[in-house]
Formats: structure tokens, sequence, C-alpha cells
């Protein structure tokens, strides 16, 4: 898969109706079919506080590049300033805590790093690119330790794209066990000339795995626990981690969520009209027109749109981009909360995904995650992993990130792109 045509492949993806469990799973599978009315929720959730603003000098934000709460209900901000990241942490008052992180090589400072990740104890996770190692702070922003990625010996000099813990994945933390889960949807392929010695690289498809990243000495380690039954598509793919090492994930243009766990397998469905991406092409292409245009006036695509050949390039390939197969997805993103509720973020009748135009534009219009970013509203089911149907939001965005006691963060992003954090707390029958 060359560079140009992922953006037509990312835009027109059509997922598998199955979803294969990981070897050594049981093979019976509990279905349930959830109500196909909805049931009224009313999202009216109370502001707690917002950061973002610059009424302090902590309180200014460059780019936020993803957000997490601790058990305490603290809140971890990775805020990247061009190449550089910092984590800022605020309490459940929005009140500084601590704020650390810049670039070098001395202990604790990152060579390529742009994400941080909130564990349940307070510490703080940063996975480092040029280190090949995960960097593990304490609660008051010092080093704890390094973990170096799996299959990273000491004095490891290979390149990146020759690295599989370096691969582009989704990064997510089980806050239960207080380890990470990676899903791993593209590798990239290296392909060296044997004479010269040069290469070049590509992102392919698959394998579209899901991943427990555990932290236990010196080398982290890698083990699948789920796995989607076509690999190698370019598709949708959400998940979310449970209690008890259990964990949810959709990758069908189908209305389906799989649990997976120790002795568990179950999908929860929810029966919908489907709707043939070949039905609606035109009105896809004007869809993804837009974003494309959005993306390329906002501070950090347009640089990036420049160096791929213009605004005028980009919309051409997607007119000359082939009709996709299937069906549009009728999940556009899934999360979990601190008390182990799904929910579920559902693709409008009559629209498209809520594509992240700006993140494909960033990862050089390949489909690597750009962390967390301002949602349009939308329908939102909330559903139990046993098959209990809570009900729907009719008109509100999916969080960016849900903590404990009901906290749940949003990202707003102004005219000028300059990004605030709204911390916002639930009803107990929807956490």
């Amino acid at each position: 898969m060359t560079r140009l045509p992922v953006i037509v492949c990312v835009a027109t993806a059509c997922a598998s109706a199955t979803i294969a469990v990981a070897a050594g799973r049981a093979s019976a599978q509990q279905v349930i079919e959830l109500p196909a009315e909805d049931r009224s929720l009313a999202a009216d959730f109370p502001e707690v506080y917002r950061v973002g603003d610059g009424y302090s000098d902590w309180d200014l934000f460059s780019r936020v590049a993803s957000l997490g709460f601790d058990s305490l209900g603290n809140l971890h901000v990775g805020d990247l300033n061009g190449d550089e990241l910092e984590v800022v942490v605020v309490d459940p008052d929005g009140e500084l805590v601590v704020r650390f992180g810049r670039q070098g090589e001395g202990p604790g400072e990152f060579r390529d790093a742009s994400e941080a990740f909130a564990l349940p104890d307070g510490r703080t996770l940063v996975p480092d690119d040029g280190h090949f190692a995960y960097h593990v702070f304490g609660p008051d922003g010092t080093l704890d330790r390094m973990v170096r990625y799996p299959g990273v010996r000491p004095g490891h000099n290979a390149p990146l794209v020759e690295t599989p813990g370096s691969y582009p994945r989704m990064r997510l933390v089980d806050r239960w066990r207080g380890d990470l889960l990676l899903r791993v949807a593209h590798v990239w392929d290296m392909q060296r000339d044997p004479e010269t010695g040069t290469g070049s690289f590509r992102i392919v498809d698959g394998p579209r795995t899901i991943l427990r990243l555990e932290l236990d000495g010196e080398e982290a380690s890698e083990s699948e626990i789920a796995r989607a039954a076509k690999p190698y598509e370019d598709a949708e793919f959400h998940f979310g981690p449970l209690p008890g090492g259990a964990v949810a994930f959709s990758d069908t243009s189908a209305y389906a969520v799989k649990i997976v766990g120790p002795a568990t397998d179950r999908l929860l469905v929810r029966a919908f009209p489907v709707r043939p991406y070949a039905e609606n092409i035109g009105a896809l292409r004007n869809y993804f027109k837009d974003g494309f245009r959005r993306a390329a006036e906002s501070r950090d695509g347009a640089e990036m749109v420049a160096w791929a050949g213009g605004i005028d390039r980009l919309l051409g390939m997607i007119d000359d981009g082939p009709v996709p197969p299937g069906d549009i997805h009728q999940i556009e993103a899934l999360k979990t909360t601190w008390d182990g509720l799904i929910w579920v973020g559902r693709t409008p009748d009559d629209g498209f995904p809520d594509y992240d135009f700006l993140g494909m534009v960033l990862g050089a219009l390949s489909p690597v995650q750009s962390g967390p970013r301002p949602r349009r509203p939308g329908l939102v089911d909330v559903i139990a992993p046993d098959g209990r149907y809570i009900g729907t939001f009719a008109d509100t965005p999916m969080p960016a990130a849900f903590g404990p006691d009901g906290l749940v963060a949003y990202l707003e992003v102004d005219e000028l792109d300059v990004p605030t954090v709204v911390v916002r707390r639930l009803p107990e029958e929807v956490r």
C-alpha cells in the first residue's frame, strides 16, 4: 500500500462481519440481541472544571496529545508543543499537581515521545520511540524506571521501522490491572536492497490484534488476547478494557460488540438497516473533501498538507478513488467507563463515521492514531457487558477520557486551534 491510496482506503474501509477470538478461548459464544428501539437518556452533565484557558502560567496547552485519569481523579494531560512533550497533572478541582517532561538525553528526558498514560496508582507512563522504552514516572513527576520495548536489548540501534514494539498502535490503560492494552491494526513493512543496503517502507494492513503489555522487569512483554477473523483488512477496529482482564471490541460494519475474557465469549448486537457504500459514494466523497479542507485550514495540518502536494491533490485523490465494497459502519467509537459500562458511538443514519481527518494528515496520510480530538454530537448507547441495555444519548459527543466517580473529559478547540479540556460528571446510572 502506497501513501496516496491510504486516504481512500481509510475513508472507505469495509470490515468483516465476524470476529475471531484468540486461540484457546471457549468456542461456545453467547449472542444477546439488544432492543432495536432507543431508550432516551438525559445528557445534562454538570461541569466540574476546565483547564487550558490560560488563566495561570501553566494553564495553556499547545496540542493535547493524550488524556487520562488516575484512581484519585487526577487528570494527566500530555501536551505536545512541536516535538516536545510535557505532562501536566491536575487534581479533581482543576488545580495543578505537577508538570514534568522535556526533550533530552538524560534520565527521564524524551527523545521521541508524543503521549502519556495515567496509571491507576497515580504514576505516568510515557512511550519513547527514541529510547525504545517506556518511562515510568512517580505521582510527583520523578522518574521511577525505564522499561525497554519488547525484544529490545541494551544497545539496540535498529531503525524504528524494524522494531515491532514501535509499530503504529493505539494504547489504552487497563485501569483494573494497571498495565496497557494495545490495538495493532497496521505494521511497517521494511524492504532493503541487498546490494546497496538502502531501504524503503510502507504501512500495511493487519494483523488487527489486541495485545496486553506487561511492564514487569527491565523489558516489557506482549501477549495476544483477541484477533479479528479477517486480520489483514483496512477496517474500523474499536476496543476498551473491562474488569477481570476482559476486553470489549468491535471490528464489523454491523452493530456488534464482542466481550472476550477469562471464560467469557459474548456478542452484543442491535439490528439496524444496512447502508451500502456504493449507494452513498457521492455523499461520502463530499464528506471527505470537507474534512480534509478543514484539516488543511488548521494550524497543525496546513504544513503537512502542503508537504503532500496541496489540498487540490488530496481532493483529486478522493475523486479518483474506487467505490468501496460493503456497508457503512454502524459503530464509530467505543469506550469503557471505570464502573465497567460500554459507551458505543453510533454512525448517523444519514451520515458517515466521525473520521479523524487531522489525525490522518498529521500521520502523513497514514492510518495512525493521533490522540484525543473534539467529537461531534451524536447517538451514544450505554450498555453493560452482561447484555443489559441502559439507554441512548440522542445528541452528545463521546468523551475523550473517563475517570472515577463519573468524571469525564472532553476536548474543545477554539477558532485559533487553542485546546481546552472540560471535565464533567456523569449520573450514576451511566458510569
